[in-house]
């Protein structure tokens, strides 16, 4: 695989990866939010565990999680500004509409009124022309 498509698949599954950690800092506010029931109970021979740790722990875990979404959100930043640097503006769009937006290949087509091998072949022009840029 060219160096192209996997940056376009890598561009494509970003969302994803940003979706689930938001879901996952979502979680933890949730938690911290809600009033626990927790007492400092001890278990033999184990070490004692205040709410407070519990919290800060939670609070870190968020700080962490939200330090390496922004890390995923720049990374999309970066992939899509290689797409801006397409000479032809059709090509930025096709590649946009295909990995950005993800839509389907029929929206797209009715959108730029074209036929779908036309779509296929800009398509492939467009990541030949990104894997110029890349070289």
């Amino acid at each position: 695989m060219n160096k192209a498509k996997e940056l376009l698949d890598e561009l494509q599954n970003l969302d994803m990866d940003i979706q689930s950690r938001i879901d996952e800092i979502n979680e933890l506010e949730a938690g911290l939010l809600s009033s626990p029931k927790w007492t400092t109970d001890k278990v033999q021979g184990g070490q004692t565990r205040k709410v407070d740790d519990v919290y800060t722990q939670l609070i870190v875990m968020k700080e962490a999680i939200e330090q390496d979404t922004n890390e995923v959100i720049n990374r999309k930043l970066e992939l899509g500004r290689l797409i801006n640097k397409l000479k032809n503006p059709k090509s930025r769009s096709i590649l946009r509409m295909t990995y950005i937006t993800k839509m389907y290949v029929d929206d797209i087509c009715d959108k730029l009124a074209i036929s779908k091998s036309s779509y296929y072949n800009m398509r492939r022009n467009a990541v030949d022309e990104l894997e110029h840029i890349l070289e």
